[in-house]
């Protein structure tokens, strides 16, 4: 009991404070409607303003939703884009047609882990054996810029490969231009990649486009990035200085891109070049 009257001898100034304050607010609003109309007029500015802020976070998961959605979209499109190019026959000629292009299909993940500081940097994506994804596939933007590749699966997840890990390579080209090189990371800036082995003779300058090129990974045309710089080596070829295209260190979505003839293709090749 002596407890209670100390906690009510505690807040009775507060709560008489906030009694009276009610009772006076009642008064005014009562005395005219004047005062009736400016006190709706501002209650219903502070209830719209909540409401509105109710609703923008409502729409920020909404489009989140609406987001995911689209980028499944866009991974249909892009498999039903490859499989008409399928379709077309090789031209009259006996030329490389569309066929000769092999095969691309694609899914989309979420990145849930993304290393940036280290030599050897790798992605976890939440997309596994279960899903599909095997070793070797491929991981680009939605707007198809160069991530990485998947180096190993669980069921539920996989690890790719960065584009910033020192062991990462791929084939690289100059848009518009029939050259090619080799793709790296000296693991020095997040931001830059090499492009090695370009011919001296090859005409290449700042601001040059560098896209996939004659990949066991990636599809053809691929952004890597920019060229920032030039060096002539000692063996008389060219080394591009690549600004990355791709914002590592913001990661989110992805495309999961499977090459169908991956398999047959890397076999030949070992035979060739072991």
């Amino acid at each position: 009991m002596n407890r209670l009257i100390g906690f009510i001898g505690k807040i009775y100034v507060p709560v008489l404070f906030i009694v009276m304050e009610i009772l006076a607010l009642n008064y005014y609003a009562s005395s005219t409607s004047y005062t009736k109309a400016k006190l709706l007029t501002a209650s219903n500015h502070v209830m719209g303003g909540f409401h509105r802020y109710l609703s923008e976070i409502g729409d920020y998961f909404y489009l989140r939703s609406e987001n995911d959605m689209l980028l499944e979209q866009l991974a249909s499109m892009n498999n039903e884009l490859e499989s008409l190019k399928m379709m077309i026959p090789q031209d009259s000629t006996g030329g490389f047609g569309m066929q000769e292009m092999g095969e691309y299909t694609y899914m989309t993940a979420s990145v849930i882990n993304n290393s940036v500081t280290r030599q050897e940097n790798f992605i976890v994506i939440d997309k596994g054996a279960r899903d599909g994804v095997r070793v070797n596939m491929a991981l680009v933007t939605p707007d198809k810029r160069i991530v990485g590749y998947v180096e190993d699966c669980s069921e539920n997840f996989s690890v790719a490969k960065s584009v910033l890990n020192t062991k990462f390579r791929t084939g690289g080209q100059i848009k518009g231009k029939d050259y090619f090189g080799s793709v790296f990371w000296n693991g020095v800036s997040p931001d830059f990649v090499t492009l090695s082995e370009i011919p001296r003779y090859a005409d290449i300058v700042r601001g040059d486009t560098i896209l996939t090129g004659y990949s066991s990974f990636f599809p053809p045309g691929v952004l890597i990035g920019t060229v920032e710089e030039t060096t002539l080596t000692q063996a008389n070829y060219y080394e591009a200085k690549v600004r990355l295209a791709t914002p590592m260190t913001r990661l989110g979505k992805l495309f999961v891109v499977n090459y169908v003839d991956i398999q047959e293709r890397m076999l030949l090749e070992e035979g060739l070049f072991d």
